[in-house]
C-alpha cells in the first residue's frame, strides 16, 4: 500500500527509482506529510532530474510507503520517484543522505525499478519492541501470542471491536544488552485484520501504568504477500 502524490502518466523515456531509507532518532517524530515535504525539498536541492505531473500545479512524480505511526522508528521506509534520465544510484544515495535530517539515511537506491503488478494480498511487516523489564515484556508477549486477544479502538468517532486472530504470524522474545526484545511478524492491509498501529495502541493500553517500559518501537522490514 502506497501514498500516491501524483498520477503517473506512462512515458517510455521515464525511469523509476526506489529509494529505501531509515527514520530513526528524532526523525521518528516527523509526521507523514512533513516527511513528504522534507523529501521533496531535498530532491530539489540536489537537482535530481525527476519527472513532474501535468496541469496547473506540477509536482514531482512520487509515491511513498504506507504512513509510519508517529514515534515509530523504521529501517525500511521507501518512496518511488520517476526520473527523466538515468542516474548513478550511488550518487543519489550519497547526495540525498547529506540533505536529510538526523535519523534519515538512504540505505539503498534501486534503479531502474520495475514494480511487480500483482494482486494486493497485503503485507507482512516485521517489528521489534524494546522493553526494560522482563516481566512486562513477557506480559506483552502473551498479549501478542493469543489469537483470542480482543480490544476496542475508536475510529471515525465510534468504538470498533477487534480480535487479533491471525494478525500476528509469530512473535519471539530475547534478551540483549540489558534490554528485553520482542520481534514479531504482523499481517497488514488485509480485510478484518487490525493494523499494526491499532495493535500496538491496544498493547499500550493493556500494559497500563507499565507502558513506559516499552521504550522503542521499530519497523524492521515489509514484504508484499
Amino acid at each position: 500500500m502506497t501514498t500516491q502524490i501524483t498520477e503517473n502518466i506512462e512515458n517510455p523515456e521515464e525511469i523509476n527509482a526506489k529509494v529505501i531509507y531509515t527514520k530513526t532518532k528524532q526523525s521518528r517524530y516527523v509526521a507523514h506529510l512533513d516527511n513528504i515535504d522534507v523529501m521533496c525539498k531535498a530532491l530539489r536541492r540536489i537537482q535530481l532530474p525527476y519527472a513532474v505531473s501535468q496541469g496547473c500545479h506540477p509536482r514531482p512524480k512520487l509515491s511513498f510507503a504506507s504512513p509510519l505511526p508517529l514515534g515509530h522508528a523504521s529501517f525500511c521506509e521507501y518512496f518511488v520517484v520517476t526520473l527523466t534520465k538515468e542516474i548513478d544510484p550511488e550518487w543519489l544515495k550519497t547526495a540525498l543522505s547529506k540533505e536529510l535530517p538526523n535519523g534519515m539515511d538512504v540505505l539503498e537506491v534501486i534503479t531502474p525499478y520495475h514494480e511487480k503488478r500483482t494482486k494486493n494480498k497485503g503485507d507482512c511487516v516485521k517489528y521489534r519492541l524494546t522493553f526494560n523489564d522482563e516481566d512486562i515484556c513477557n506480559k506483552a508477549l502473551d498479549f501478542l501470542n493469543n489469537p483470542e486477544t480482543s480490544f476496542e479502538i475508536e475510529s471515525k468517532g465510534r468504538l470498533r471491536s477487534y480480535k487479533l486472530g491471525s494478525a500476528v504470524k509469530n512473535s519471539v522474545m530475547s534478551h540483549e544488552n540489558g534490554k528485553y526484545l520482542i520481534v514479531a511478524d504482523f499481517l497488514q492491509g488485509i480485510a478484518e485484520i487490525p493494523s499494526v498501529s491499532k495493535i500496538i495502541t491496544a498493547l499500550a493500553r493493556f500494559l497500563g501504568e507499565d507502558r513506559d517500559s516499552l521504550q522503542l518501537i521499530e519497523r524492521l522490514s515489509i514484504q508484499s504477500l
